[in-house]
């Protein structure tokens, strides 16, 4: 369905099949690249979070066993922010740094939406959107 969706432009019905898919989906070590990679290829920024917080939660038994060699470049940044959020809590667990490098794609999906601006594509362009609107 997110195939589709994304082939004809039915965005509302690609977001909804996107948290369908990641409420339903065991992200595992086996299954970890295959997802990111698809999440990265079809601009589910939901997907691709979840993965990325799941490779933070797991880093240690993800770096022994999944190769990171033909990682796009723009895959690894969306890596090395999603372990700097888990790193931006306080001792209460409160977020402390709260720039739009560091928010979730639902709450960068909720900024957008308020400013009445498209919720889909990438963390990065929705990013863009939300400062070329502020």
């Amino acid at each position: 369905i997110i195939d589709a969706a994304d082939k004809y432009s039915i965005v509302n019905l690609k977001l909804e099949a996107e948290v369908a898919y990641v409420k339903s989906t065991d992200i595992s070590i086996d299954n970890a690249m295959d997802n990111l990679l698809y999440a990265d290829s079809r601009n589910c920024a939901l997907l691709k979070e979840a993965v990325m917080n799941f490779l933070a939660d797991n880093h240690s038994e993800a770096a022994a066993n999944i190769s990171f060699k033909d990682c796009p470049g723009n895959v690894v940044k969306d890596l090395l922010i999603a372990f700097g959020r888990n790193n931006t809590n306080d001792a209460n667990g409160t977020i402390v740094d709260d720039e739009l490098t560091t928010l979730s794609v639902s709450a960068l999906r909720r900024k957008l939406d308020n400013m009445g601006l498209e919720v889909d594509g990438s963390r990065e362009a929705m990013i863009e959107s939300i400062k070329s609107h502020s």
